[in-house]
């Protein structure tokens, strides 16, 4: 799996880190585990993936930018992430900032 070097946790997601970054890593299934990574399609913003996904053709070559515990926490990672991008940047251009 490949990790984008500005790599987001949601709060609970963080407090069990180094184990869901290592149980990924291993390709060990980890059901309730987000990932969030750039949209495939190329329109949306993001991906919101349970982790297990990751193992899938279509996302092995993804970074992953964000993991959470809940889908609920997931979609606090992509609001932290969106407002990160336009305080650095001052747009919006997602996609250009995490490549």
């Amino acid at each position: 799996m490949k990790w984008h070097s500005l790599l987001y946790f949601g709060e609970k997601a963080a407090k069990k880190r180094m184990k869901i970054v290592h149980d990924i890593d291993q390709k060990k299934i980890s059901f309730g585990t987000f990932v969030i990574i750039l949209a495939v399609n190329g329109k949306d913003l993001f991906d919101i993936l349970p982790a297990y996904m990751l193992f899938k053709d279509l996302y092995q070559e993804q970074p992953i930018l964000g993991v959470a515990i809940t889908k609920e926490e997931a979609f606090e990672v992509c609001e932290n992430m969106i407002r990160d991008v336009y305080e650095r940047t001052g747009g919006y251009d997602v996609r250009s900032y995490f490549q």
